[in-house]
């Protein structure tokens, strides 16, 4: 089972649950098009708690550059974007028809009670419908993904029932709600966590100039996090800033780590890329009791620019691992690269 950050201002709390080449900042004249990040920020309405915390995997991607399997890439990898259900994939197939395991792009946002996630491509609705019939799923208000069903009433748990019978563990709150069509299923704990992740117009992550930022310069990521939340910066959390950390290649032996960080003016990136650059050189993680320097091999610090102030940092992964940094904002030790 992985470990998800839960984000709160300034500070990184953990909870046990299951759970990038780079363009300048703001607005691009690239296309969303192809980039499942972007396109799935657009899907995810903008509001605190999903500023707070986006987890994303592009499962597909994955799975062409080979990283399938138990080996230490895969594993930290492969659970991004659906973490909350991930450990229970083989009871999701039996009991509501879907294969988490084949789904496209997997992404998850908001803190609990209120995570909302959903899963794209892979899904075929007409397995899915009467499964959740079957479990006593009622008909709900429909959203831009297809139908929905209300299995359980908001935030609730219960231990008794068909779904609690069937469908054992943490992950059972999940699925109060299932919207599913075309070849998407969405999931959440309440409707307006299940609404959140599947925006219908209005003001959505996508349309954030800082989260764009981040997006444009993780550049096509297999896994990422986004958030405004600091990681253990409360100066960075006040003024705004938004993080985001991610893993890119095509190959197993060919990842790369990726930070990228807006700020709130060009000294103020002047400052972080020299913060960065004297952590890797001299600094160590506290929760590996190793050199940066060590845990990233080839880093390089960048100042990319653009209306965002976007500071960029790349490194490749030490000993076949997938998610350095992503595993460093999780244990909170990404604030030591950070700072105050």
């Amino acid at each position: 089972m992985a470990i998800r950050a839960k984000l709160t201002a300034g500070a990184v709390v953990l909870t046990a649950v299951a759970v990038a080449g780079c363009g300048g900042g703001g607005s691009t004249d690239r296309a969303a098009a192809g980039d499942t990040l972007r396109v799935e920020l657009g899907r995810i309405t903008d509001t605190a708690g999903h500023r707070a915390w986006v987890d994303f995997g592009d499962l597909g991607a994955q799975r062409k550059a080979g990283l399938t399997g138990t080996g230490p890439a895969a594993s930290q990898l492969g659970q991004h974007g659906w973490g909350e259900i991930a450990p229970s994939a083989l009871l999701t197939q039996e009991s509501f028809g879907f294969d988490g395991r084949k789904a496209k792009v997997a992404v998850e946002a908001g803190n609990a009670p209120d995570t909302g996630g959903r899963l794209d491509g892979g899904v075929d609705p007409s397995a899915v419908a009467p499964k959740v019939e079957a479990l006593g799923g009622k008909p709900e208000k429909d959203g831009p993904a297809g139908r929905t069903w209300r299995l359980q009433e908001d935030h609730k748990i219960s231990m008794t029932g068909p779904l609690a019978s069937t469908f054992t563990g943490a992950s059972v709150g999940q699925f109060n709600l299932v919207r599913t069509g075309g070849s998407s299923l969405v999931h959440a704990s309440s409707l307006a966590a299940l609404d959140g992740v599947d925006a219908d117009g209005g003001r959505t992550l996508g349309g954030d100039a800082a989260f764009t930022a981040v997006a444009t310069c993780l550049d096509h990521p297999l896994a990422a996090e986004l958030t405004d939340h600091g990681a253990g910066d409360p100066k960075a959390a006040a003024n705004g800033t938004v993080l985001g950390v991610g893993t890119r290649g095509a190959s197993a032996t060919s990842l790369t780590n990726e930070l990228c960080r807006t700020n709130p003016s060009a000294s103020a990136a002047d400052a972080l890329a020299a913060r960065l650059r004297a952590q890797l050189a001299s600094g160590s993680s506290r929760a590996a009791d190793e050199p940066w320097s060590r845990l990233l091999t080839g880093a390089k610090v960048t100042v990319e620019g653009g209306p965002q102030h976007v500071v960029r940092l790349t490194g490749r992964p030490a000993d076949g691992r997938g998610d350095v940094l992503m595993q460093a904002l999780t244990t909170g030790d990404l604030a030591s690269l950070l700072g105050p």
